[in-house]
């Protein structure tokens, strides 16, 4: 007889929530045909921990369980010698996932015990026996999968909703999309506006200016998402979504919905038109626009709002291009709180390089070249002078990328503010400048 003490822990888990409010439910079963293993070992000096682990509602495709994690930890810590399951797939359904299991439980000494399927993982035959069992379960998982996505398609095809997020002007009422009137107000109002103004960052702004706000949506975890301002992204999503026009998708498919639709035919082909004409125009002047990346993109930030400026450009014709840093607020919902909410790129790309040029060729600088020879006497430091001190006829002459290396080793950021422009520089990465350019 074994003298040791084997301290057995049971694992249970179901997938779905189904019946798990019952007073005897499927993890008690599973629970009860552990325990009566375990007390069949009572002359091996099995004996069972009192902690449960069970994961009620949890799918065995994945470790994602609460539970399952809370076993891992019990077992490195050395408070587990045997787990023992109902069924091999209640641990997990996916060899690859069951293989890092057993591994875990190789290195910390631990056994394991399905209860109705008896093999003995310490032989080959048990181990081979194992390895068929869970080529079945991923098999029959793979399987059931394969029939909830064709069910799903099929269902879509029919025109039925098959849940996910509820789009702005519908709500949930016996599983089926009913419309709200008041959010499908606001539906109307964005295609309305649009087809007038074929704007949708035009649509965006008066949205927020009228006060309207994105949806609230509230999670499980009680947190609570949406009312937020309309992005003019999120209005384009709302004016291409066939689901406004009464109608369900699959895959890039449209088919006709069992919702009513809140948008007719006639304007939701306008819309589509417009867009059409846009992009057609938009793929015109990429033809005669010549690829170019900005200088300080990512770099310039709105100082008074406290987000970036990102780079834009408007053009006239295909010869005459106007570049522009513009405030993120600004270009989205039309509130930037700076009085510059625009600045000319040229200029402020200009300035900024005159300024770094300048700190470039301090004494500071000097003086930091002069402890950098010391260190690395593989360093010419006349050299090195010598390329400060003509880096402003050889900037002309680098790439944009080069440019844009020597900026994000240099560079914080660039703050536009009422008066001005600020600029931050990355002191601890000069050293590190200073010996590419010296190399």
């Amino acid at each position: 007889m074994n003298d040791k003490i084997i301290r057995c822990a049971i694992y249970t888990r179901k997938s779905d929530k189904d019946g798990l409010e019952q007073i005897f439910n499927s993890l008690d079963a599973q629970r009860l045909s552990g325990e009566n293993y375990i007390a069949s070992q009572m002359h091996e000096n099995w004996r069972l921990i009192s902690k449960h682990y069970d994961d009620g509602a949890y799918t065995g495709g994945n470790m994602n369980r609460p539970a399952l994690q809370e076993l891992f930890k019990d077992i490195e810590a050395g408070q587990v010698d045997m787990v023992v399951v109902y069924k091999i797939d209640r641990l997990s359904r996916y060899l690859f996932d069951f293989a890092k299991i057993v591994e875990l439980f190789e290195k910390h000494n631990v056994g394991f015990i399905s209860v109705t399927q008896s093999f003995n993982t310490s032989t080959s035959s048990g181990k081979l026996m194992m390895n068929m069992l869970l080529s079945f379960a991923q098999f029959e998982r793979e399987i059931i999968g394969e029939r909830i996505r064709d069910k799903f398609a099929s269902s879509l095809k029919k025109g039925m909703w098959m849940g996910g997020i509820v789009m702005l002007g519908y709500e949930v009422k016996d599983r089926k999309l009913i419309i709200n009137q008041e959010e499908a107000k606001i539906v109307k109002l964005i295609y309305d506006e649009f087809v007038k103004t074929e704007s949708y960052c035009g649509v965006a702004k008066l949205l927020n200016r009228l006060g309207h706000r994105t949806r609230l949506r509230p999670q499980k975890s009680g947190k609570i998402l949406g009312g937020q301002l309309f992005e003019p992204k999120a209005v384009q999503r709302i004016l291409q979504n066939p689901y406004f026009k009464g109608c369900v998708t699959h895959k890039g498919a449209v088919y006709e919905g069992e919702h009513e639709a809140i948008i007719d035919e006639e304007t939701w082909n306008q819309v589509q038109e417009i867009f059409a004409k846009h992009a057609d125009v938009a793929k015109e002047k990429t033809k005669c626009r010549p690829s170019s990346r900005a200088l300080l993109s990512g770099f310039v930030r709105c100082a008074p709002c406290n987000c970036l400026m990102k780079a834009s450009s408007s053009r006239k014709n295909c010869n005459t291009k106007y570049h522009y840093y513009t405030c993120s607020n600004h270009a989205k919902y039309g509130n930037c709180k700076a009085f510059h909410k625009t600045v000319p790129a040229e200029i402020l790309e200009r300035n900024v390089i005159d300024e770094i040029l300048r700190i470039l060729k301090s004494p500071e600088i000097i003086l930091k070249i002069n402890q950098i020879a010391e260190k690395q006497p593989e360093i010419e430091k006349n050299n090195l002078l010598e390329v400060l001190k003509n880096l402003n006829e050889s900037w002309q002459y680098l790439y944009i990328e080069e440019k844009r290396k020597i900026l994000q080793m240099l560079l914080k950021n660039v703050e536009v503010t009422d008066d001005g422009i600020k600029i931050n520089l990355n002191l601890e990465e000069l050293d590190g400048f200073l010996m590419e350019l010296a190399a």
